[in-house]
């Protein structure tokens, strides 16, 4: 069984609040708004394969792309909303920890494929949701993005088994279903009818018309005890 992250085992981030705090942090610099967010998400595609050592590498980046000297100081106060939006919305979604936990009981291995900054990955090991997967993969450590096939058959790997004997559970973002699909995984979108998908960031979204389930714990009927 492998699963996505955000939107998944946790909450997707809202789009809104999102952005606000890389307004935040462009504020905190002293660099417009407007160019800031456009080499922000710009960067998305380094930020997610580990061309960042950290979150202040990236805005540095960014400052130097724009011409402004951004001191340390600067540079950490605007991060500083970041970790509260992270606070506010990095938390297990319901049924995560008991899904995770029963299936672990049942003896199915389990993994981890998210598409992520490379904060995210100590917010995981120090959340509640810390230690409950065999496997982890963060394309920020491994310098691999969804869809491509690679990052899937590496969770397998690390699982010591096929691609072609997993499920795979996500939100749909980056066109992960699709890709888990190409590898013979047996894929699940997760669509919970109690949040405004249309709010949530859910980059590169799947245009998915396969399996949905609406919670997480339905995962377990889906699978033999």
């Amino acid at each position: 069984m492998i699963f996505d992250l955000f939107g998944t085992l946790v909450h997707e981030l809202p789009r809104a609040d999102f952005y606000a705090s890389v307004d935040a942090i462009a504020d905190a610099v002293d660099v417009d708004r407007v160019a800031f967010r456009a080499r922000w998400d710009a960067s998305a595609r380094d930020r997610q394969t580990g061309a960042f050592k950290d979150m202040g590498a990236n805005v540095r980046a960014i400052c130097q792309e724009l011409g402004v000297s951004a001191t340390g100081e600067s540079v950490a106060a605007g991060l500083e909303a970041r970790s509260a939006m992270y606070e506010r919305w990095f938390r297990p979604r319901d049924g995560a920890i008991e899904t995770l936990a029963t299936l672990r009981g049942r003896g199915y291995p389990l993994g981890l494929v998210s598409m992520c900054a490379p904060d995210t990955p100590a917010l995981w090991r120090a959340s509640p949701l810390g230690g409950s997967v065999d496997a982890e993969v963060f394309s920020s450590e491994v310098g691999l993005r969804k869809p491509d096939p690679a990052i899937y058959r590496l969770a397998a790997a690390r699982l010591d088994v096929s691609s072609e004997g997993c499920v795979y559970v996500g939100d749909g973002a980056y066109g992960e279903l699709t890709g888990a699909a190409a590898v013979g995984m047996e894929p699940y979108l997760l669509r919970d009818q109690l949040v405004d998908h249309e709010a949530m960031l859910t980059p590169e979204r799947d245009a998915w018309t396969g399996a949905v389930i609406a919670d997480l714990r339905e995962v377990l009927e889906l699978v033999p005890r």
